[in-house]
């Protein structure tokens, strides 16, 4: 198995904020450094009826074992895309979970919760995201910005092209 290299990492970046389901950028490298973005592939691939089945669930224990902040809460948007646990009950909002993670670094940005768009304090309305520290891996300040959106009763999913 090889490594994820900054090409792969793209490639694999665009199908999650797409909603792609483009699962064929995960073959050949290993799940655990990107388990945030990989449950988003896999969880939009199932909903487009593609055959990811077992790659989901290794993704699914995966997510159960690591246990990082958003990781319980993809595994159970991942889990109901399987259909082996009901659904959460968050409502949708078309959000970058990676502008919300840095919002969340930076401090004073609030989330419109119509469009999805996260804007600086002063110039918009909206759920005010708050300040924290967040750890360094990309994927578990993804994971971040996940745990912290289902508090408010959300969940991400892609913005329609």
């Amino acid at each position: 198995m090889r490594a994820w290299g900054e090409q792969d990492l793209a490639r694999l970046r665009a199908a999650a904020h797409r909603g792609l389901g483009d699962a064929g950028v995960l073959r050949g490298l290993p799940l655990p450094p990107v388990l945030q973005y990989a449950g988003d592939v896999l969880a939009a691939a199932l909903a487009q009826g593609r055959d990811v089945r077992n790659l989901a669930c290794e993704c699914l224990e995966e997510l159960n074992r690591r246990r990082l902040p958003g990781d319980a809460e993809l595994a159970a948007e991942l889990g109901a895309a399987l259909g082996v646990n009901a659904p959460t009950g968050l409502a949708s909002l078309p959000v970058d979970l990676g502008a919300v993670a840095a919002a969340m670094d930076d401090g004073f940005h609030v989330l419109d919760l119509e469009r999805g768009d996260v804007l600086p304090e002063i110039e918009g309305n909206g759920l005010p995201i708050p300040p924290g520290v967040l750890p360094e891996s990309e994927d578990a300040r993804r994971g971040a910005a996940r745990e912290w959106l289902a508090e408010q009763g959300y969940r991400p999913v892609p913005r329609s092209l």
